[in-house]
């Protein structure tokens, strides 16, 4: 996938099936609007583009109502590129681009800038100066197909970024796998701690991420990669250590098993499932007490997660 952030680098070899919008989290809604896009684009020999805006549109104009985003912006290009697009263009959005009437963006973006044949957007698609423009605009054009592509609900809920992050605050990570279609995840580098753990409870990996929404305070089975490195099962505690009276707050990682590589550097971090709320103790020999229990929780999630997927795999392989 060619990532390009000017129109002039993406001029278009050929006709483009687009899709534009913020795909922040690229959630299960996102990739059947994309998958749209892709099996358009191969059907009708055309460009995959994806067009998406850095900053978020809302941080730029009412950054007090912006959300806190579910993914940055490397994570997003890196899950765009699974999709198997051909390009993906990130729009600096701005004073100027915020003004641009509907459409002007539909001629000088989609169809000279983008080449764009076919437009896929949501059910909820609104673009240009104050949101003005919508599907029926993109109709009217007239040189252009339009698909609306259906939300895809879960449970009756529709997926989208807002019921995502609402998720991932109240803590419900496995609720939100369903509907991203994978962990949640966050990274960064792994930093120095104050050192309790090696003396008082057992020893951590302190994250330091730049992932702006984090799962509510508590503890989780988690799985971490080290370095780009193999995932190993872990247990994450996320919140202020009130044990210690600390205040600030920390990602603190106890790898289970596997023996952790000198000195780490950077992390990939996995929220599996929610373990319980965090909590003061009496001292920190009671905390290290919990701790125990919560690993021989998180040991047992690991072997049932172990069997289903060695009978997924023997299912597989019987048919």
């Amino acid at each position: 996938m060619k990532v390009v952030s000017s129109l002039s680098e993406a001029a278009p070899a050929r006709p483009s099936v687009v899709s534009i919008g913020n795909f922040d989290g690229l959630h299960l809604g996102h990739r059947a609007i994309l998958d749209t896009v892709i099996t358009e684009a191969g059907t009708a020999a055309m460009r995959s583009v994806a067009m998406t805006f850095s900053p978020h549109p809302v941080r730029f104009l009412a950054p007090g109502r912006s959300p806190k985003l579910i993914s940055t912006l490397d994570q997003k290009v890196r899950l765009l590129e699974e999709t198997g697009l051909d390009l993906l263009f990130i729009a600096p959005f701005d004073e100027a681009f915020s003004r641009l009437a509907p459409e002007r963006f539909i001629r000088e973006y989609l169809i000279k800038g983008l080449g764009a044949r076919t437009v896929c957007v949501g059910s909820n698609f609104n673009f240009g100066y104050r949101q003005q423009g919508t599907i029926q605009t993109l109709r009217e054009c007239g040189s252009l197909q339009v698909i609306e592509v259906p939300p895809v609900r879960l449970h009756g809920t529709i997926v989208s970024s807002t019921r995502v992050r609402e998720l991932i605050s109240a803590g419900a990570v496995s609720r939100t796998r369903r509907m991203l279609g994978r962990w949640v995840e966050l990274e960064g580098t792994i930093v120095e701690g104050a050192g309790r753990g090696r003396k008082q409870t057992v020893p951590t990996l302190n994250l330091d991420t730049a992932n702006e929404l984090l799962p509510r305070t508590g503890v989780y089975v988690t799985r971490i990669s080290l370095d780009n490195g193999r995932l190993l099962d872990s247990i994450t505690n996320v919140g202020v250590r009130p044990t210690f009276d600390d205040g600030g707050l920390t990602i603190e990682t106890f790898v289970l098993r596997d023996a952790v590589p000198g000195q780490p550097r950077a992390a990939k971090l996995q929220f599996m499932r929610r373990v319980r709320d965090e909590m003061k103790f009496e001292s920190p020999e009671a905390l290290r007490r919990q701790i125990t229990r919560d690993i021989g929780r998180a040991e047992q999630f690991f072997r049932r997660l172990n069997s289903l997927t060695a009978d997924c795999h023997a299912g597989s392989r019987s048919h």
